[in-house]
């Protein structure tokens, strides 16, 4: 294969049009797929996962990479012609109660603020314009998990996110959908359920471990990709850590008066040492790498 002719991301993304599905697909088709680096074992070990089995879970932390890797695998098999569509859904569950009110418009407008982070991860790989095209022409489809009973999604990759918002009736739902050569990949955080009850993911783990076809990934601290202090925030949300008796305002008061911090842990170390050092002498623009991982 002449290389000089494999258009990267950002090359197919800047210099060409794109006004129907068979200009959409084509123009994906070039995209050097294979340029994708891991950034931890943990991704590599995910990405796998999902080529090996029919129906992959992942589980971790916000920011490790779980919807972009999930969202290029579908659309790499998509643009190979593996898949005739790709289907995205999310429970449509606000953060903690937060109520957004009705929506007007049709469903994929109501449905737009949910769905964000799905929309965000494919626009970064395939472009904002392909994207609207290949929605237009239902070859990738936005279906809330709540109208899933009564279809069949067959010859069809398909990415559930946020599964720990789910209801274990709804993943019930969800995986019996499954069709002829189709594959499943549903995204979790256990620590990030909105949801009171037993949320859906975790009730899946618990019962479908074991069986052929099924796989599952792990993430922790470690794997997360955004700013290194999101591994230092969220460590302070294990259970493990004490937040003590004294009120916000004394406890402010106090560390005021000593400010003294926690030495960073030894992944943060590094992964400081290696950004600065790659800032200084390789970055030529304003973003820096860390800020392209996944949101």
């Amino acid at each position: 294969m002449d290389k000089s002719k494999v258009k990267t991301v950002t090359q197919v993304k800047s210099n060409q049009t794109c006004e129907n599905k068979r200009q959409a697909l084509s123009q994906i088709k070039r995209i050097d797929w294979r340029s994708l680096e891991f950034r931890t074992p943990n991704q590599k070990s995910f990405y796998h996962t999902i080529s090996r089995n029919d129906v992959t879970f992942s589980v971790g932390p916000a920011g490790c990479g779980k919807t972009f890797l999930a969202t290029h695998y579908a659309l790499k098999n998509l643009a190979k012609g593996k898949y005739d569509k790709m289907v995205i859904t999310k429970p449509l569950v606000e953060v903690d109660g937060e109520k957004m009110g009705y929506l007007p418009g049709d469903i994929d407008e109501k449905t737009m603020p949910y769905m964000m982070s799905l929309y965000y991860n494919m626009e970064q790989i395939i472009g904002k314009q392909r994207l609207e095209v290949l929605k237009r022409a239902g070859v990738v489809q936005v279906i809330p998990l709540a109208y899933m009973r009564g279809l069949t999604l067959t010859d069809s990759i398909v990415v559930l996110d946020e599964a720990q918002n789910s209801t274990p009736s709804q993943i019930k739902t969800f995986v019996t959908r499954i069709g002829d050569r189709s594959k499943y990949i549903i995204n979790g955080d256990l620590m990030q359920s909105d949801i009171k009850n037993e949320n859906g993911l975790e009730d899946a783990i618990k019962r479908f471990t074991g069986i052929r076809r099924v796989g599952f990934s792990q993430f922790d601290l470690e794997d997360v990709v955004r700013h290194p202090i999101v591994a230092d925030l969220l460590e302070r949300y294990q259970d493990n850590y004490e937040l003590g008796h004294l009120s916000a305002e004394e406890t402010l008061s106090m560390w005021i008066q000593k400010q003294t911090y926690d030495e960073p842990t030894v992944t943060n170390r590094y992964f400081y040492k290696i950004r600065n050092w790659y800032e200084s002498n390789i970055c030529k623009k304003n973003t820096t790498w860390w800020q392209m991982a996944d949101r």
